[in-house]
């Protein structure tokens, strides 16, 4: 006879008899839990906050933050800016700086 943690799918665990550890925990100290009145939550190894808490699994990895939009535009002016051999004026360049934020914007369709 299978016992049910065997059905289990790979990394889900019996929380009452393998319960997680430091080392399952992510940098924050947390893994992933399931209530089956609830659904899934993130909570801290050591005790789960949901009564009735019945397994737990490890959290995935964060994805990369996404780029600043902000950055990514200055940059790309900047380098765009030093592609004149000539040096403008600030007045000028704050003309400039309008323009490009404007196409910048309809270029990211924002």
């Amino acid at each position: 006879m299978s016992h049910p943690s065997d059905t289990l799918d790979e990394n889900i665990y019996l929380l009452r008899t393998d319960p997680p550890t430091k080392d399952d925990a992510d940098e924050k100290g947390n893994v992933l839990y399931f209530c089956p009145r609830f659904g899934w939550y993130s909570g801290y190894f050591i005790k789960p906050h949901m009564d009735g808490t019945t397994h737990w699994t490890y959290l995935p990895h964060r994805p990369p933050a996404l780029p600043d939009p902000a950055v990514e535009s200055d940059t790309h002016f900047n380098d765009w800016l030093k592609s004149f051999p000539t040096k403008f004026e600030d007045s000028v360049i704050a003309l400039f700086r309008l323009g490009w934020n404007a196409g910048w914007k309809r270029a990211r369709g924002n």
